[in-house]
């Protein structure tokens, strides 16, 4: 099902006439270029030029109820082994919004709305439907209780993440007690869905999760977050068993456990392990830049049973942030490693520079392999 941008333009104009306050708008507009250089199975340079324009509008139309959509357009220009057309007109929700423009070998534009919702507020009570982020994770990179819709760590110019066509109510007890129940359909039909409560309990809050994913898995779960004298120590596990042979089939098993610490000088440290055993179809068949495209889903947050990940985020002045981070995938002895410098040049204008680099610690496990990318980002924020 595809709906032009022009239909959404003249559904705002007078739903805009009747709103209660005025419409408001706001988005970014970025450039980045990149490069990428893989040794498997050859060495190899690719560039890429990314002009990416996001657009959000948020405006309530009666005392109790509220619209919000963003649109995201990107500009690719690019070697064509990096386009892959289909992979970016594949819209996991289940209406069809996104749209390719140009259709050339190295070049597409390409446009999605991730998000497109109502809301409804009343008192202890939130409705939500359409396409939005239902985010139920805790931890930091991986996240097993976000069973609607996962994101890729890598993926740092999509801090919005993406959404899912859903429907969800919240109910508020008090002011740390919540119960959240959602449901998803996705592209292919199938259903998720979930009941989530959330407490607090000697400050350390906690929510349990139990549904079915996708229609093939019960799932239960669960996170919490706590505080001991400033170390922040949060985790968050989800098992999925198989609806048909239920009681002869392993278990999938998530769990992610991590902490935080922020000292004086505004120094932050963060580590995080995931296990994950559904693994049986991960390999490197398709290079290091596999590790890239991870998560699958909230089953397969990557492609090894354990995982390890580092990071140190230091502000050297008060316009330019530093950070640095690892992550290592125990079962395929890789490893990757990344730096990134953001430097705010004006009000609303930010300049980054972010490198990320894969590798094969032992190459007789996997293979000799390595990629480098880097990037430089110039944002206008409104």
């Amino acid at each position: 099902m595809k709906i032009p941008t022009i239909a959404f333009l003249l559904f705002y104009i007078p739903l805009s006439l009747f709103a209660q306050r005025k419409p408001e708008i706001s988005g970014y507009v970025s450039d980045m270029p990149s490069v990428i250089r893989q040794t498997a199975p050859q060495p190899t340079w690719y560039w890429e030029n990314l002009m990416h324009n996001r657009l959000n509008w948020d405006w309530q139309f009666a005392e109790c109820f509220s619209f919000d959509a963003s649109m995201r357009n990107r500009l690719i220009i690019a070697d064509e082994m990096l386009i892959n057309v289909d992979a970016m007109d594949f819209d996991k929700g289940r209406v069809d919004l996104t749209w390719n423009y140009f259709d050339a070998k190295n070049v597409i534009l390409n446009t999605t709305f991730d998000r497109f919702n109502f809301t409804f507020e009343k008192d202890k009570w939130k409705l939500q439907l359409g396409r939005q982020r239902i985010n139920w994770g805790q931890t930091f990179v991986w996240n097993p209780n976000d069973i609607f819709n996962t994101y890729s760590f890598f993926d740092f110019d999509y801090p919005e993440r993406p959404g899912c066509d859903a429907f969800r109510t919240t109910y508020f007890h008090n002011e740390t007690a919540s119960t959240e129940l959602a449901a998803s359909i996705n592209h292919s039909g199938k259903t998720t869905a979930a009941l989530m409560h959330h407490w607090n309990w000697k400050d350390i809050d906690f929510q349990a999760i139990g549904g079915i994913f996708e229609e093939s898995d019960i799932v239960l779960g669960g996170a919490w977050t706590g505080d001991f004298n400033g170390l922040n120590f949060r985790g968050e596990f989800s098992i999925f068993q198989p609806v048909k042979h239920f009681s002869d089939t392993t278990a999938t098993v998530a769990a992610s456990v991590g902490i935080d610490y922020i000292f004086n000088n505004s120094l932050m440290l963060q580590a995080e392990v995931l296990y994950n055993n559904n693994v049986e179809n991960s390999t490197t068949g398709g290079g290091l830049m596999s590790m890239y495209s991870a998560p699958m889903s909230a089953k397969m947050l990557s492609i090894c049973d354990w995982n390890v990940f580092t990071q140190a985020s230091y502000p050297i002045t008060s316009r330019l942030n530093s950070s640095v981070s690892s992550m290592y995938f125990v079962g395929l002895d890789a490893l990757y490693v990344g730096l990134s410098f953001d430097y705010s040049l004006f009000e609303n204008v930010d300049l980054s520079l972010v490198s990320q680099y894969f590798t094969t610690v032992n190459s007789s496990a996997t293979g000799s392999m390595s990629a480098c990318l880097g990037f430089v980002r110039l944002k206008w924020s409104f």
